[in-house]
């Protein structure tokens, strides 16, 4: 079994390559030539890959033993990087909601 917070970076590494490819379909909408099936697909990729299983493994497991081995939550790193979940909940919801429209 690997380490977890290998499989942790490992993930980061992934959700960072969507990101990369979010750039491609950002000019790809500015041009007018965005595939919605295509953008769909990532945002379906991005709710279940980055936030049910990545954000997940941390707000579920990891956040919560680091509160233990004391590390702030409120305030602190843990309130920061939960505050960055939920701004990219909201993008992923914006995302969706803007493609669905058309």
């Amino acid at each position: 079994m690997g380490n977890p917070f290998d499989d942790l970076k490992h993930e980061h590494e992934a959700i960072r390559f969507s990101l990369r490819v979010l750039e491609v379909m950002k000019d790809r909408a500015k041009a007018g030539t965005l595939d919605n099936v295509d953008a769909l697909a990532m945002v379906d990729f991005l709710k279940e890959f980055a936030d049910k299983c990545h954000h997940g493994k941390e707000e579920g497991i990891l956040f919560p033993e680091l509160e233990k081995a004391g590390i702030p939550n409120a305030g602190g790193p843990i309130g920061a990087m939960l505050h960055e979940h939920e701004l990219g909940r909201g993008h992923i919801r914006d995302m969706e909601t803007a493609l669905r429209k058309k």
